[in-house]
């Protein structure tokens, strides 16, 4: 048994490690090795710009605002603005700009995002699709910096870089800053080789003609730029088309936001599996079972690996090894309390975050075996 116990404790190890430190160790070398020159220009095509809102009455004025004053020819631009079956004044204010070109659509269903962007997208005749969020405000020549990479015909789809402000309010939004930057050194390193296998909701734009509808059941910023991946062309991030997003405050939202994204991420790729092919595909399966899917497992292995320990305490480097286990998670739920009454402790930041978001993770992987799913939403505001 002896053996048994010490393969699920080195296999476990090995995975966790492949996930957070292998795999951009690996993405790093090809970006060095494979890195894509761009053609950049200024050019101007016809655009459309979708906004979903739900609920938005706080933002959606500003947002229009914001959206009206880009830097972009106006008669290149169209803007068009779904209500999600709101409840609020949302309808009422957009409805104030129809004489300034707005398109909108107040859909009576709450039917989810991905529903309201595959109809706007319908309903849109730019070339290229840009998708931004209600309450995500765009600097002025954000919409140029993206569309100018489109002049190279291998582009399908661009990435804005998203960053969070004011992340010292608490330890949820110090955590998310500290994990934020690691994940976006990672996409930077993704998108020097054309492989970027995910965008963030307040700013990306694709080729018409790469755009696929999607179930409505399906995380549109996670599967859209992968079926533009299947499809052939590139995926990329431009750092300059910069977006502010303000971060989640309180723990339980951040835990219900993790918890979402990983079911809707599990529903999307078992939608479409051809992705993790690895001999239609070498590079991008690897990419999604080492970026997203062992990512996402990683709090069933840390299980796994606890209990391999357990079994192996009669060799004094298990036991210790146990121990660090304890006073991790011990510190993990000291950072919870401390969170809970407003104290901020930074040297609880990683065991605190690292735990929520992975039994975050947890609960999304029960929710997919259970067959549950998730359409509609719920956006969380500071």
């Amino acid at each position: 048994m002896f053996t048994f116990f010490l393969i699920i404790y080195l296999l476990t190890i090995f995975l966790c490690l492949s996930s957070y430190i292998f795999y951009p160790i690996i993405i790093w070398v090809l970006g060095k090795m494979f890195t894509i020159k761009v053609k950049k220009r200024d050019i101007y095509p016809d655009i459309s710009i979708i906004i979903s809102a739900y609920n938005e009455e706080k933002n959606i004025e500003k947002k229009i605002k914001n959206t009206l004053a880009l830097a972009y020819p106006k008669d290149k631009v169209e803007i068009l603005v779904g209500s999600d079956g709101s409840t609020d004044d949302t309808p009422n204010v957009v409805r104030k700009y129809a004489d300034q070109g707005v398109q909108f659509v107040d859909f009576k269903d709450n039917r989810g995002k991905t529903a309201v962007q595959n109809d706007l997208v319908n309903q849109s005749t730019g070339e290229i699709l840009i998708f931004t969020d209600a309450a995500s405000f765009l600097p002025g020549n954000a919409i140029r910096k993206i569309i100018r990479n489109f002049s190279d015909n291998r582009i399908g789809c661009v990435a804005g870089r998203m960053r969070f402000v004011d992340t010292n309010t608490n330890l949820t939004t110090e955590s998310q800053g500290l994990y934020w930057r690691y994940e976006v050194t990672i996409r930077e390193m993704e998108s020097r080789i054309g492989s970027l296998i995910g965008v963030d909701g307040p700013l990306y734009a694709v080729r018409r003609d790469c755009y696929v509808p999607l179930g409505h059941h399906v995380i549109s910023d996670l599967m859209t730029p992968l079926i533009v991946l299947d499809q052939g062309r590139k995926v990329i991030l431009e750092p300059e088309a910069l977006v502010d997003e303000d971060p989640t405050t309180r723990t339980e939202h951040e835990f219900s936001t993790r918890r979402r994204i990983v079911l809707r991420g599990l529903v999307g790729i078992s939608t479409y599996m051809v992705l993790l092919n690895p001999i239609r595909h070498p590079v991008l399966s690897f990419q999604i079972f080492f970026h997203k899917v062992l990512r996402w497992f990683v709090g069933p292995l840390v299980i796994l690996n606890g209990l391999a320990c357990l079994a192996l305490t009669g060799h004094w480097f298990f036991k210790f090894f146990l121990t660090m286990y304890i006073l991790f998670f011990v510190a993990a739920a000291f950072g919870w309390i401390t969170e809970r009454i407003g104290v901020k402790f930074r040297a609880l930041t990683v065991p605190y975050y690292f735990s929520l978001v992975n039994f975050a993770a947890i609960m999304g992987i029960i929710d997919f075996f259970r067959k549950k799913q998730i359409v509609t939403w719920k956006p969380v505001r500071h």
